[in-house]
């Protein structure tokens, strides 16, 4: 199984979110081109996907309530 999401998001959202890439337990790659930012998830059951991209859109939404406060 496999989605791939492509965002809006600033430099600072990303750098705040590649650690992430690595202790993921489905797969994850993020990719940056100029705002525009691509999230590539992979995982062996459609219910391990959900739970990777329910995670991974908070994280990034959390990203981004933040980066309006600072």
């Amino acid at each position: 199984m496999r989605a791939t999401i492509v965002l809006k998001c600033s430099e600072a959202v990303v750098n705040a979110l590649k650690p992430e890439e690595m202790s993921s337990i489905s797969s994850a790659k993020i990719y940056q081109s100029d705002e525009l930012v691509t999230l590539e998830i992979s995982a062996d059951a459609i219910s391990d996907l959900r739970a990777a991209l329910n995670s991974w859109l908070r994280l990034i939404k959390m990203c981004q309530e933040i980066e309006v406060l600072v």
